[in-house]
């Protein structure tokens, strides 16, 4: 529902479809998630999500399959209910994991536990477990891939235009921005103030005795929840209103986001150039990654020259950043 997906955004994921998916699939699915993360999208939300969790012990929550205390990390965020991710996965995870990936739980009486080396550990249902990998391409074995959920978090042309936008609006017209973030947030307050009026009201008429005309509280529910979902949804119109307004100043930019993206996968593909000695491409030597080509973006937008209108400014910064890329992509490049 939107409320959802108005938090998700709030906690950082990009807002493009395939996201939206991807982290649908992450919270709803019955197996753990590994997730296929070359940019750190995906992790640097759910760390935003997890923020109060991670918070109570960071040093135990977050952890790496070399870790020498993952035995004693893994048995700490169980039993707390709090949440364990686990970076850098590569093709395979320790064996050790499998019972907490198969959920192998006992029950004993009120309390649970799953058997992980040889010990019980005591297990609570809100304990959650998350893999990241940064391999753009990671071949996980058929056993692993049937025990977690592999969702591909890379970042897509589309999904990456829109967050250059959100950036450039930030550096260009910061006001813009924070007026929409504000707007995104009001908005994904009064969904969540609709959804939980209409939740209420159920319980309500499911647990009404008798006529319901004769309830004369209920009646007085229903009229309170009435009035206040007509306010919630003028504020909403009042929100897609300005969203639009804000959204047509926004669109000024996007020929800037649109080469932005367009030179980010340019600067991927040069691990695709073949190397004249090996005939082979060339693969992790003209490597680079998302964090590198976002500091060229803003040094481009930065440094290039200030015009109005804003059409000669879009002109400017497409020039500057094209040939920034292009200088710091030939400076790294080897000769024959």
């Amino acid at each position: 529902d939107q409320g959802t997906i108005g938090e998700w955004a709030l906690e950082g994921l990009p807002s493009d479809e395939l996201s939206i998916q991807n982290a649908i699939m992450v919270t709803r699915s019955s197996r753990y998630p590994l997730m296929v993360d070359p940019q750190g999208q995906a992790n640097r939300w759910i760390k935003s999500r997890e923020k109060a969790r991670i918070s109570e012990n960071p040093s135990m929550c977050i952890t790496t399959l070399s870790a020498k205390n993952l035995k004693d990390q893994i048995e700490f965020t169980m039993g707390e209910g709090l949440c364990l991710i686990i970076e850098n996965v590569e093709n395979e995870v320790d064996p050790m994991l499998d019972p907490v990936l198969d959920k192998q739980i006992i029950k004993k009486g009120k309390n649970r536990y799953i058997n992980v080396s040889d010990q019980n550990m005591d297990y609570k249902e809100n304990f959650s477990l998350y893999f990241t990998s940064r391999l753009p391409n990671p071949h996980f074995s058929p056993e692993l891939s049937a025990k977690a959920t592999v969702i591909d978090f890379t970042v897509t042309l589309k999904g990456l235009e829109q967050q250059l936008l959100g950036k450039l609006i930030g550096m260009e017209m910061k006001s813009l921005e924070d007026t929409l973030a504000a707007l995104e947030e009001d908005v994904t307050n009064n969904t969540k103030s609709l959804q939980l009026l209409d939740k209420q009201l159920l319980e309500r008429l499911s647990n009404s005795q008798g006529n319901l005309l004769e309830d004369t509280e209920l009646i007085e529910v229903l009229a309170n929840t009435k009035a206040k979902a007509k306010e919630v949804e003028g504020k909403l119109k009042e929100a897609d209103e300005r969203k639009v307004e804000i959204n047509e100043k926004r669109e000024q930019f996007r020929p800037v986001a649109t080469r932005g993206s367009i030179m980010y996968f340019n600067m991927t593909d040069m691990t695709n150039v073949v190397n004249p000695i090996t005939s082979q491409a060339s693969g992790w030597m003209y490597n680079c990654s998302l964090l590198q080509f976002l500091e060229q973006f803003e040094i481009s937008v930065r440094n290039s020259e200030k015009a109005q209108p804003t059409s000669k400014r879009v002109e400017k910064i497409i020039h500057f950043l094209t040939y920034q890329v292009y200088r710091y992509m030939n400076r790294g490049l080897y000769e024959r």
